[in-house]
C-alpha cells in the first residue's frame, strides 16, 4: 500500500484448511501492518480472520483484532445460517445476536467470495455485483458495478483486468460517490490486481507485489 510515492503498509493475504466447531472450513487471514516512516509515526497491526463453508463460501466464524498506537479492539462474530431458512443469525462475542440476509459476508470472505463469483458468472460493462457484508457491528448492503475490462501493467506482466467501482456514500474521507477503483484479473484465478482510494487529499493505492500457491 502506497500514498503518493510514499510505501505505507504490508498486507498479507493467506488461505487454508482448519476446523471450527467439528466442522471442515476453509482459513482466510488478511494481515496488515504499517511499515516505514508511517510505521514510526502510525504503529498499526490488525489481522482480520474468517472461516468459511467450503460449499458455499461464506463465513461461519469472524475475528477482528486490532491494534493502532495504544488501542485494541477484539471482536469474535459467529454466523448461523442453518436455524432460519431465509436469514442468517450473528452472534456477537458479547452475546448480542442480529438477523441478516443469508448470503451475507463478512469483510474478509468479501474478497474470495468476488472472485468464485467472477469464475461463474458472465461479467460485462454494467454488470452489478450484490456482497451484503456484516463488519465492526455495521450491516452494508454493499455492491459493484463493473466498468468494463482494461489492461494495467502489474508485477506480473500486463494483465487483462475486470474493473469494478463499489457504490458507496460520499463522506468526509472519500471525495466522491466512485472513490474507490477496484481491478481483478479477467483469467485465471481472478486475483485482485489493484486497489485505488481516491482520497482529498490524493490517493492510496494498493497492489498486488507476489503469489503462492
Amino acid at each position: 500500500m502506497r500514498y503518493t510515492f510514499a510505501k505505507g503498509a504490508e498486507v498479507l493475504f493467506t488461505v487454508g484448511d482448519t476446523v471450527i466447531d467439528g466442522r471442515r472450513c476453509y482459513g482466510l487471514t488478511i494481515d496488515g501492518k504499517t511499515t516505514g516512516m508511517v510505521g514510526m509515526l502510525y504503529p498499526l497491526h490488525d489481522v482480520y480472520r474468517s472461516y468459511t463453508d467450503p460449499r458455499t463460501h461464506l463465513p461461519v466464524r469472524a475475528v477482528r483484532s486490532v491494534q493502532e498506537q495504544s488501542y485494541r479492539d477484539y471482536k469474535v462474530d459467529n454466523f448461523d445460517r442453518r436455524s432460519r431458512q431465509d436469514s442468517t443469525i450473528v452472534t456477537r462475542e458479547n452475546g448480542k445476536q442480529v438477523v441478516l440476509p443469508k448470503q451475507v459476508c463478512d469483510l474478509v470472505s468479501l474478497g474470495y467470495a468476488m472472485r468464485v463469483k467472477l469464475s461463474k458468472e458472465t461479467i460485462a460493462r454494467g454488470t452489478i455485483l450484490f456482497f451484503p457484508i456484516y463488519f465492526n457491528a455495521d450491516y452494508i448492503p454493499f455492491s459493484v458495478r463493473c466498468l468494463g475490462e482494461e489492461v494495467i501493467k502489474t508485477n506480473f506482466g500486463k494483465r487483462r483486468c475486470y474493473k469494478f467501482v463499489p457504490c458507496i456514500q460520499k463522506g468526509d474521507l472519500f471525495k466522491e460517490n466512485d472513490a474507490i477503483t477496484l481491478w481483478f484479473a479477467a483469467d485465471g484465478a481472478y486475483e485482485p490486481l489493484r486497489i485505488e482510494f481516491k482520497l482529498f487529499l490524493g490517493s492510496m493505492v494498493c497492489e498486488l507485489v507476489a503469489m503462492r500457491r
